[in-house]
């Protein structure tokens, strides 16, 4: 092989000298972030006189233009403009009601009470309408005014006397204090008495008071601040404060104190330390402080508005935010060096940068990737050639000294001391001055070599490629891809954890473990990222992973249990922008992008600067955020809970927030609406939920929501409502429905009924009627004919032979007769023409009866109108029986036909001289089976005619039948 040595003497700048440590307090000012809120946010003034969040979790702003209520993404602003309660938009101070929604607000016009979204405003029995300050507890709310002292008894302020005029008041336990020139006094039940706790001397008013976590009191003036420190008293005057005033102070929750002056924000990390002034705010006076229930410090202004300081886990370097940083390591004598995409090479220690670049010998001010060495050496890779840092020496390395190429993409300097270098034409090993390379050729999976990773105290050398993961083993190379269980092929990143698991990215597939058995198991969760670009573990069990969208933390054993189940829990933190990075895009160019420091921390190259978060002092947000429903509309209307929307209304909308003010934007949102989803609706930062055309019925909306680092407020908020039924769905119309189907059926059933009866009285009348004719044809034929032919058999034992064959002929004529009959009763001739008409037919009828022995004389008389035919036909078979009955029973010698047509009605009258019979004869007719007399009143009652029957013995009999023609219809003619 050949080699070359090229030889440079570095010129190092000091580029910055930076007073930072690697272990930065937790509380110290440089480890928050700032954000700011003026009038062009929201805020209705930007004199900030007090911040206050209830128990509800929202942030109430006072501001001499009104109040503003802040949910982390909006204010809502209440002025008297818009409430008229509110008859002064110059607030002072807050405090907490009794209920959880209640909120006593102090005003320069008296005191305002809000509660469930409504405002009381109360001036009566205050000793001055100037509010200076509220004090709440237990259902005992005091204001101090400009004039004194007075308490809220339920329906009004009542004065509290006082042997001076208080200047302050503050709780200890449930006893009220209370500052005046005089001293520290204590209201309890109705008694002022002085306290055992005394002020400390001043000469100037006591304008706050009260007692830090570690209950040491402390108390503030206009100028100065004094407290006990170490058991001696401490004051903190204008010339520690750049000779300013002090305006506010905060003992803060985790230790340190915050002191507000009339010149910025002072911050001191002990009590015996010196005040640090806050740069982020600048030099405006600071009105108020507050520290929010997550940890974040709220501070009220003069003129810049509402400010906010976060703790952030991540911190950067100064002097290196504006560098796309490409690469990191760290050397053996602890620097940690930071490679750039155009800016070279960044050597930081002890708070010192130093820098190299191409003029001082490296082959390009690109860095693509960077391996430590023995001691102070450090490896070196560009996209023109390998470069070795050695003290003050830089040899480089091209590919005319051997190298496959000189695009050095990553390196990593192996156990024996040889440095294998990944390039864009394959693995070269760089042994002494030897190289030799690995292609494709002898089984790499492709040769665009990226990450290189050798786990300790293994012969494997693992190789990430454009084409799948490689592993070379005794100088055997095998290539695994997503055949052999991996996510992608693309491989971006490689870590193995210290149980001999090896954690992979990839481009685009996510994240895939190979287990320590051999096996590789894919992560495809939605909350991992796709694309993995770096990956470490720290010192406490967790995996870190590098990407375009931030970075992820995530248990190590949380992961394996998922990778070995099918469901399982995983709590995963996502950092960015608001933790402290300085982007949230991590660097993807250069191996390694990422890099755990010897104490810990752990480094990550961003497109600009540095990230740098140490896993020991991580803070995590262990508060659950309130959830609120803030509005709940229906077709745009808004509606309260509990309501009762009638139908017809189709769209309905919740809104709804968390209030977690650390990082809103990471706040997560899940939903339920009881009575419809069967399921929680994972909601991601969405809030607001949208429902369309619910059917009715009783629903009740529930929400809940996590903060930043996963914790999840499970009790969320929620919201009932219910939806009426249009009427033709209300259970009183379905009842008249079911009714009225009930008595339709009936009305059916009772209709058939009455068909089937009609039916059945129908077949029953011409049952009826076909016996009549049977009786009044057939029968009465048969009957002559068999008198006819006793009379011939009694001829013929006379042997009257000539008598007997006349008797014959006349029983044929008889029998004629009878068939004549028969045939006119089975086909119903009823055709009322002129040659058959009543009167022509009745006349005919009269002429069959008439003999030599009995005379038949018919009169007929009136217009002739034609009738129905089976009314007439009825009217003809009554004469036709009355005829026969005369002609059979009476013995009479002369019988009467009248049949008379008046204008309303019809007259037909029978009249015979034969032998008459009683009453009581005519019951004996039909018990022996004689039916003349009641088949003629059953016709008459059919054609609803009067039937009327006069007989006496010896005195013949008349029939008179009379049917009135008042409904009858047809034409006259007469006759």
């Amino acid at each position: 092989m050949r080699s070359s040595l090229h030889c440079a003497l570095p010129r190092l700048h000091l580029l910055l000298l930076v007073a930072v440590s690697v272990h930065l307090s937790a509380q110290s000012p440089s480890n928050f972030s700032h954000q700011s809120w003026t009038t062009e946010s929201g805020l209705p003034q930007n004199s900030v006189h007090a911040i206050f969040q209830s128990r509800d979790g929202y942030l109430w702003i006072a501001t001499e233009s009104g109040i503003a209520r802040f949910n982390s993404i909006d204010f809502k602003i209440f002025q008297h403009e818009t409430v008229p309660a509110i008859t002064s938009d110059d607030i002072s101070c807050f405090a907490q009601g009794a209920d959880n929604d209640e909120v006593w607000i102090g005003t320069a016009d008296g005191v305002l009470r809000y509660n469930h979204g409504s405002f009381q405003h109360y001036t009566q029995g205050l000793p001055s309408p100037n509010v200076l300050s509220l004090a709440s507890r237990n259902g005992s709310t005091y204001a101090l005014t400009g004039g004194g002292l007075a308490r809220f008894d339920g329906s009004g302020f009542s004065q509290i006397p006082t042997p001076s005029i208080p200047t302050a008041i503050s709780f200890s336990g449930d006893t009220l204090l209370i500052a005046t020139q005089s001293g520290l006094l204590q209201y309890r039940g109705t008694t002022v008495t002085h306290s055992y706790q005394q002020l400390m001397p001043s000469s100037q008013a006591i304008r706050a008071f009260g007692y830090m976590p570690d209950h040491t009191f402390w108390q503030r003036t206009a100028n100065d601040l004094s407290f006990t420190a170490n058991g001696n008293p401490r004051t903190i005057g204008p010339q520690a404060l750049n000779h300013s005033r002090v305006e506010s102070f905060l003992p803060g929750a985790r230790g340190g104190f915050w002191i507000g002056t009339s010149k910025g924000l002072y911050h001191l990390d002990t009590p015996l330390s010196s005040p640090l002034l806050q740069s982020d705010l600048g030099t405006d006076s600071i009105l108020s402080l507050r520290e929010d229930a997550e940890g974040d410090l709220w501070i009220g202004t003069e003129t810049s508005g509402l400010h906010v300081l976060r703790h952030r886990n991540f911190r950067s370097l100064p002097g290196l935010n504006a560098r796309m940083v490409t690469a990191l390591t760290q050397t053996g004598d602890g620097a940690m060096w930071i490679g750039s995409n155009g800016d070279g090479l960044d050597r930081w220690l002890a708070g010192a940068i130093h820098s190299l670049s191409s003029r001082d010998g490296l082959l390009s001010d690109i860095v693509l990737s960077l391996a430590p060495g023995p001691g102070e050496d450090l490896w070196v890779g560009t996209p023109d050639g390998l470069n070795h840092v050695q003290g003050d020496r830089i040899r480089s390395f091209t590919s005319a000294d051997g190298l496959p190429d000189d695009f050095i993409r990553s390196l990593l300097l192996d156990n024996d001391g040889t440095l294998w270098i990944g390039t864009r034409r394959g693995l070269a090993h760089l042994d002494g001055q030897r190289i030799t390379t690995l292609t494709h050729a002898d089984g790499l999976g492709s040769d665009l070599i990226g990450a290189l990773v050798r786990p300790s105290g293994s012969s494997d050398l693992w190789i990430a490629t454009l084409n799948g993961l490689s592993l070379l083993n005794n100088g055997t190379i095998k290539t695994f891809t997503t055949k052999d269980g991996l996510s992608g092929d693309i491989i971006t990143a490689l870590y193995p954890d210290t149980q001999g698991n090896l954690w992979i990215g990839t481009r685009g597939n996510g994240l895939t473990v190979r287990t320590a058995n051999g096996r590789f198991i894919a992560f495809r969760r939605d909350d991992l990222p796709n694309t993995v670009d770096s990956i470490l573990g720290d010192n406490f069990g967790s995996l870190w992973l590098g990407s375009a969208h931030g970075v992820f933390r995530a248990k190590l054993f949380e992961l394996i249990a998922c990778a070995s189940a099918s469901s399982c829990t995983l709590h995963i933190n996502h950092y960015g922008t608001p933790d402290g990075m300085p982007t949230e895009e991590v660097s993807a160019i250069g191996h390694p992008s990422a890099w755990k420091a010897a104490e810990g921390s752990l480094w990550f190259a961003t497109r600009k600067g540095v990230a740098i978060i140490d896993p020991s002092h991580l803070f995590l947000n262990r508060v659950a955020p309130p959830v609120v429903i803030e509005r709940f509309t229906v077709d745009d209307a808004e509606r309260s809970g509990g309501a009762s929307i009638p139908p017809g209304h189709s769209r309905l909308a919740f809104e709804y927030i968390g209030l977690s003010f650390v990082a809103p934007s990471r706040v997560r949102y899940r939903y339920r609406l009881e009575g419809f989803d069967k399921q929680w609706t994972e909601a991601g930062s969405r809030r607001t939920a949208f429902y369309t055309n619910l059917p009715a019925g009783k629903y009740r909306f529930l929400v809940q929501a996590a903060n930043n680092d996963g914790l999840w407020n499970e009790r969320g908020a929620e919201l009932s409502f219910s939806i009426r039924p249009p009427f033709y769905r209300t259970p009183w119309f379905l009842l008249l429905a079911i009714a009225l189907l009930a008595g339709l059926i009936v009305l059916i059933y009772r209709l058939r009924l009455r068909r089937v009866r009609s039916q059945f009285t129908a077949v029953l009348a011409e049952r009826t009627r076909v016996a009549r004719e049977i009786h009044d044809t057939l029968a009465q034929s048969f009957v002559g004919v068999s008198v006819q032919l006793e009379l011939t058999t009694q001829l013929l034992a006379h042997q009257q032979n000539e008598a007997a064959r006349k008797q014959l002929d006349q029983t044929r004529a008889y029998v004629r007769e009878g068939i004549a009959e028969a045939r006119r009763s089975i086909w119903d001739l009823r055709a009322a023409t002129a040659q058959n008409t009543l009167p022509t037919r009745l006349s005919q009828l009269a002429e069959s009866f008439e003999s030599k022995s009995l005379k038949l004389p018919i009169q007929i008389g009136g217009t002739y109108r034609p009738l129905d035919p089976a009314m007439e036909n009825e009217i003809l078979r009554i004469a036709q029986e009355a005829l026969t009955n005369v002609s059979r029973h009476a013995q009479a010698t002369s019988v009467t036909v009248s049949l008379n047509y008046e204008p309303d009605r019809l007259t037909l009258v029978i009249v015979d001289n034969g032998l008459g019979f009683s009453p009581q004869d005519a019951e004996r007719f039909s018990a022996h089976g004689h039916f003349g007399l009641q088949g003629m009143r059953e016709r008459a009652q059919h054609i609803g005619a009067q039937l009327a029957v006069i007989s006496c013995p010896g005195e013949g009999t008349q029939i008179k039948l009379t049917l009135s023609l008042d409904n009858q219809k047809g034409g006259s003619a007469h006759v």
